[in-house]
């Protein structure tokens, strides 16, 4: 189990927190998030990019989003893996931001994300040349695609997904 300091206050008592798959927000952003809870005083959280209008891809926050207001919400490109072909002696940076125009790769390559500064690339380098699919929907914890693109869309469409799911289940 991989572990990290959750916030600078923690870090100085040398306390650690588990990560788990990615899924813990970065250092300033939690220490945000609970400082106005701590101190009692109700004020309206704004999102990390309120100026969504200006992207180009669509951005759905997930349930995370309303616990950690303060992380950084990936635009969705696509609701469905992109199939690529790959080759095991080329690395690449996959884009996490969501705004790339040569998705799934970042077009600006480096520590930081070209379009959107919050966002760093990630590399990936394939064990084996071949087909790969790769996450399209940018909530997936790793480059590749696990199926979480199914979950947004169930987010997404909640009566047809209880619909599907209500018939679904007559046939098995």
């Amino acid at each position: 189990l991989k572990t990290r300091s959750a916030t600078p206050e923690l870090f100085a008592r040398g306390l650690q927190v588990p990560e788990m798959a990615g899924l813990l927000p970065r250092t300033g952003s939690f220490a945000r998030a609970i400082v106005p809870r701590v101190a009692g005083v109700s004020v309206a959280a704004p999102r990390a990019f309120s100026a969504w209008a200006e992207r180009a891809n669509p951005v759905y926050p997930s349930p995370w989003n309303k616990w950690f207001p303060y992380e950084p919400i990936p635009s969705t490109p696509k609701m469905g893996p992109y199939k690529v072909q790959c080759s095991a002696k080329e690395g690449y940076q996959f884009c996490t931001c969501g705004e790339s125009t040569t998705q799934p790769w970042c077009e600006a390559p480096g520590k930081r994300c070209g379009k959107m500064k919050d966002f760093t690339p990630r590399f990936y380098q394939p064990d084996y040349d071949g087909t790969k699919y790769m996450c399209g929907c940018k909530k997936a914890p790793g480059t590749l695609c696990n199926g979480q693109c199914a979950i947004l869309w169930c987010d997404v469409n909640p009566w047809t997904a209880a619909i599907g799911g209500f018939g679904i289940s007559f046939v098995f």
